[in-house]
């Protein structure tokens, strides 16, 4: 096998990437949107957040072996309002759309992009570094430091109902 190493996604990424979440997704669940029409959509998302020097505050890194893209993570940074009791910093970050092929699991590959993203996120200052779990993800995130928070609420599917 060809060494696999792990860089920064580029924009010439972006149909590879739309791949690997078409498949990241539906591992798991059914699709509901049909394949070609979510592809070209995510690609052109992705084109435009993962352009290569980019200042937007996405970024995403994939495990690369020189054929073709094994895994990937993204993380996007967002601001929070500025505090003027502590000086906590001012930036959290989202980690998302982690995902390795099935393949290449167990061999630690997705604990060295994680990471490397987790790197990059302290070195950006980050206050908190937030994700939401799959059950079989949160052991590897635990090893990697993330703890579960007991100060979050969360409300899916829009505005609640007020009773």
């Amino acid at each position: 096998m060809a060494r696999v190493r792990i860089r920064l996604a580029t924009s010439g990424d972006s149909h590879a990437l739309a791949d690997l979440r078409y498949r990241f997704r539906t591992e798991t669940e059914s699709a509901t949107e049909i394949r070609s029409r979510f592809l070209r959509r995510c690609t052109l998302w992705m084109r435009k957040r993962f352009r290569s020097g980019s200042r937007r505050p996405w970024r995403c890194w994939v495990l690369d072996d020189g054929k073709q893209l094994l895994g990937h993570v993204c993380v996007q940074l967002f601001e929070k309002v500025p505090n003027p009791v502590d000086a906590e910093p001012e930036i959290h970050a989202y980690v998302t759309n982690f995902y390795v092929i099935p393949e290449m699991r167990s061999q630690g590959f997705g604990k060295r992009l994680l990471d490397k993203a987790l790197s990059w996120c302290r070195a950006q200052g980050t206050d908190a570094i937030i994700l939401w779990a799959t059950p079989g993800s949160k052991s590897l995130y635990r090893r990697c430091g993330l703890v579960q928070p007991t100060d979050i609420f969360e409300l899916r599917g829009g505005a609640a109902q007020m009773r």
